[in-house]
């Protein structure tokens, strides 16, 4: 697999192609894992805020689940952002399955107070919909 980033166009046929009601922005920085074929297997968007990234969504094509793909994406993200002059810290709000995944790439979890305010309304969204919702960052 190859770990690049990607667009906007790109992205949205990925979410389109897989069902998902996902779509990406201009301004989100995106990520795609492609095989040697060059198609699109997984994909990750980041959303830039003012002093750190929010990870908003990582899609796995369902017959490449199960694989690490999506592990492997996160952490080329997470490389990436580490070696950048940028180096902020990202966040996340993973479902009750993915906290594991996420704990295990190194992502802490954080109590509510410290939660960037601009999160908040995707929190207080998140929670309708998630029992007991975590929000969880890294320091790359």
């Amino acid at each position: 697999m190859q770990f690049i980033t990607s667009d906007c166009l790109q992205l949205n046929r990925f979410y389109k192609e897989n069902k998902d009601k996902a779509r990406a922005k201009p301004s989100d920085l995106m990520f795609v894992a492609r095989d040697e074929d060059e198609q699109v297997r997984a994909a990750l968007r980041l959303l830039p805020y003012q002093g750190f990234l929010f990870l908003r969504s990582v899609l796995t094509q369902a017959e490449y689940r199960g694989q690490g793909l999506a592990s492997e994406l996160i952490q080329f993200v997470i490389q990436q952002q580490a070696n950048s002059a940028m180096n902020l810290p990202i966040y996340t709000l993973p479902t009750p399955l993915a906290v594991p995944l996420y704990m295990r790439l190194g992502f802490k979890p954080i109590d509510r107070d410290e939660i960037p305010s601009e999160l908040l309304a995707s929190y207080r969204r998140f929670r309708q919909s998630n029992s007991g919702p975590t929000v969880m960052v890294i320091q790359p």
